[in-house]
């Protein structure tokens, strides 16, 4: 068996499975020439659904074609093919930058504590004292005792 035979068994089956109609398989398939026809003149749609099961098109479950579904299922298959036609003009999308992980610069190590008796006249425990009473008489507040 050649490889064309191969292709056509595969074709027949990926389409078969679609979940496609056969009228829009059909349609789709021949959408620029079907889409020049109905642009020359408006179409009946009725008259198009009979058409259609003259050649054996039918609709889904194996139903007869009326003019509301023709002209629906045209109306999804010049959608779907607008969608597949942008898609492919559309540019790639730029490759996303992924940044890299740096690691966080080492924080800055602390100053060594001032010598307190040295820095404050009447060392920290004078300073403490002076400045609790100061809290305390800003908020009106009796004096630590």
């Amino acid at each position: 068996m050649s490889s064309d035979e191969d292709l056509a068994r595969i074709a027949a089956v990926a389409r078969g499975g679609s979940g496609r109609t056969p009228l829009y398989r059909w349609l789709r398939a021949r959408h620029d020439d079907f889409a020049v026809l109905v642009d020359e003149n408006r179409p009946s749609w009725t008259a198009l659904a009979a058409g259609f099961a003259e050649i054996g098109l039918t609709a889904s479950g194996g139903r007869a074609l009326t003019g509301e579904t023709v002209r629906r299922t045209w109306w999804r298959v010049r959608r779907d093919v607008a969608a597949a036609r942008a898609r492919r003009a559309a540019p790639a999308p730029p490759p996303v930058a992924v940044p890299v992980a740096r690691p966080a610069p080492a924080p800055p190590s602390p100053a060594p504590p001032p010598a307190a008796s040295a820095a404050v006249p009447g060392g920290a425990q004078a300073a403490l004292e002076r400045l609790r009473a100061e809290l305390d008489a800003r908020s009106g507040r009796k004096p630590h005792g």
